[in-house]
């Protein structure tokens, strides 16, 4: 099975959801079914305020990619990274070989997926961080183990989210190529009186603030 890769960095710290803060790596597949990646559409598409390049890639197999993703580790032995597996959409092409692949060689591994798709078996230290989209024609179907409702984009979401009892993150979107802006500080409070209102987390994109990839 080769899986068409986007990028593969790190060492980074994943900026947002449950494991915030914590040193990881990222592996990125390529393709989305929400956006089509061309400047043209993204106005049009179910994510216009999407900041990723998630077109092109390579054909790794699963061997190539655990090498690419051990070879950015440190040297220190005490470390334990995580892997953010993203895209673009990551289950399009993510099949339990791969999680369970990813879940043997790290400490823990968050899926970012916007619930389209549902997930294949995986090892108890995977995780699903689900960031909902209104796709046409295509509901939400995934279980995750948290949520990440995109404000104001994605607040049409949050009454299902509330109602699962799982943990949701309320994060700000950066329409003034933020985080920063005047509409940026605007989505902040309303995410501040979410977490007040709904006992809500707050998710701030924790890597943009401090400068790593």
């Amino acid at each position: 099975m080769a899986y068409r890769v986007k990028s593969i960095f790190g060492p980074t710290l994943q900026g947002e959801g449950l494991h915030a803060g914590a040193p990881c790596l990222f592996l990125r597949l390529a393709g989305c079914n929400a956006w089509d990646g061309r400047p043209e559409t993204r106005s049009a598409s179910a994510c216009p305020y999407c900041d990723t390049d998630f077109i092109g890639g390579e054909a790794l197999d699963l061997d190539t990619v655990i090498a690419r993703l051990r070879a950015l580790l440190p040297a220190t032995p005490d470390t334990r990274f995580g892997v953010v597996l993203s895209g673009g959409e990551p289950l399009l092409q993510a099949d339990s070989q791969l999680l369970q692949g990813l879940g043997e060689r790290f400490s823990w591994i968050d899926i970012e997926t916007n619930g389209t798709r549902v997930c294949p078996p995986r090892p108890a230290n995977v995780f699903i961080s689900c960031s909902p989209k209104a796709i046409s024609g295509q509901p939400i179907v995934v279980e995750p183990d948290w949520w990440k409702i995109l404000v104001p984009d994605q607040v049409s979401f949050l009454t299902r989210a509330l109602a699962s009892g799982k943990p949701v993150f309320v994060q700000p979107t950066c329409p003034d190529q933020g985080p920063s802006g005047p509409r940026y500080e605007q989505n902040v409070r309303r995410c501040i009186e979410l977490c007040y209102r709904h006992g809500c987390r707050m998710s701030v994109q924790l890597h943009k603030y401090i400068g790593v990839e």
